[in-house]
């Protein structure tokens, strides 16, 4: 199946879902039962389904054929295979494997933005930047009331992580740089809005996000539009709500940070007094051998909801990096890295940059790829920066027929000033 490059209306709708739909969802669901509930995997079967029903249709010329008949009946029955492991009576019944198959749901989730471009066109920048300008101002309105309401800033919002709303702005972020010459002389559209951006940037502020305010100083300084002052100004003001964070008032949800910062330590130390296993890992399907400290019971059964009792399991990681690393050992991550920086420099581009300095950075505290909310936008925003347009440098201009193209004469410019 190939990548149709052509957009359509529906083209940007994993997006719409990502930057808005979640956000808002998840907002109602605390409104309505006064507990934030995340939403997961249920959006994303649902536009599984009408994907599969697009597919069917084939609503655009650009869109890829359908094979046949066996075709279709695969793609309903994954569908029906994806709903039905939501359920949770299928879950008990594959509860022997039903951990495997959540540490391939990153395989999933990019199958599932390759095949949304592949069926109903790619987005492209300008549709990263609106979805980034939106969700800017829905954390600029979330960031007033629960301040009124608590008085200081949870890791935890009404629409969601903190962490996790700076992802998703930092890749807006990266769609909204400009085009410049590292791109190798491809030509590369410049698209959006100014105003758009403007929002991304203050939205990202407002997240309180420590490695959003590190991976945005980062982009804004080496890559960001303007004078090299305004750009230090930003990442001088991002450097200062790093500190600021540290000093805000505690809240119940910031015990998900120092969750993150033990696993860390203890990945250190099983890893130093094992290293062996960091050739493959802990098994999948057992829980980690951590032992918890006096003082981090509380921590953790206020960040999980869940007893120490029960031990801890690669799903309550919250780094993807440090996820993958318990789980496969250092070989696939380091796999993972040669990948996306074989790609980046096959096809060097400022977005691209970004993306890899963005994703390298948010690793270290979301689940990353192993959230749909974060990892289809993650794909969907590297297949438009490694498909610009080939270079063309070398293309041959086509002149007009029966005639030859006249020097430009200076001095004929009637809005030339004198020398």
């Amino acid at each position: 199946m190939g990548i149709s490059s052509s957009r359509n209306r529906l083209s940007a709708v994993p997006l719409a879902a990502a930057y808005v739909a979640v956000p808002m969802g998840m907002a109602m669901v605390r409104l309505v039962d006064g507990q934030g509930a995340y939403l997961e995997n249920l959006p994303w079967l649902l536009l599984a389904g009408l994907g599969v029903l697009i597919g069917l249709h084939r609503p655009s010329p650009d869109a890829p054929r359908s094979t046949g008949f066996t075709s279709k009946t695969l793609l309903f029955l994954c569908l029906v295979a994806g709903l039905a492991l939501y359920t949770s009576d299928i879950r008990i019944l594959l509860e022997t494997v039903f951990p495997y198959i959540r540490e391939f749901a990153p395989v999933a989730y990019a199958l599932f933005a390759l095949l949304w471009a592949g069926t109903c066109g790619m987005a492209d920048r300008y549709d990263f930047q609106r979805f980034g300008a939106l969700l800017s101002v829905i954390c600029i309105v979330n960031l007033v009331f629960e301040v009124f309401m608590y008085g200081t800033v949870p890791t935890i919002r009404w629409i969601g992580n903190a962490d996790i709303l700076a992802g998703l702005l930092l890749i807006s972020l990266c769609a909204g740089l400009k085009p410049g010459l590292n791109e190798g002389g491809r030509v590369e559209p410049d698209q959006g809005n100014t105003w758009w951006r403007v929002l991304v940037l203050i939205g990202l502020l407002t997240c309180f996000s420590r490695t959003g305010y590190f991976a945005a100083g980062w982009i804004v300084l080496c890559f960001g539009r303007g004078r090299l002052l305004m750009r230090s100004l930003y990442a001088l003001v991002c450097a200062l709500l790093l500190v600021v964070t540290f000093l805000l008032p505690p809240t119940a949800s910031e015990s998900i940070r120092y969750v993150d910062y033990w696993l860390w330590v203890e990945a250190l130390r099983l890893f130093s007094e094992t290293p062996s296993l960091l050739l493959t890992g802990y098994p999948l399907n057992i829980g980690l051998p951590v032992t918890f400290p006096p003082g981090m019971t509380a921590i953790w059964e206020t960040a999980t909801g869940q007893p120490t009792i029960m031990g801890v399991y690669l799903t309550q990681v919250p780094s993807f990096w440090l996820r993958l690393l318990y789980g496969w050992g250092a070989t696939v991550p380091a796999a993972l890295l040669v990948f996306v920086f074989t790609l980046l420099f096959k096809n060097l581009s400022r977005m691209g940059a970004g993306l890899t300095a963005a994703l390298f950075a948010q690793g270290m505290t979301t689940p990353l790829l192993f959230d749909p909310a974060m990892a289809v936008p993650i794909v969907m925003g590297y297949m438009v920066a490694l498909s610009s347009p080939a270079d063309q440098a070398n293309a041959k201009v086509d002149e007009p027929d029966g005639s030859k193209v006249q020097p430009l004469d200076p001095a004929a410019e009637w809005n030339m000033r004198p020398l």
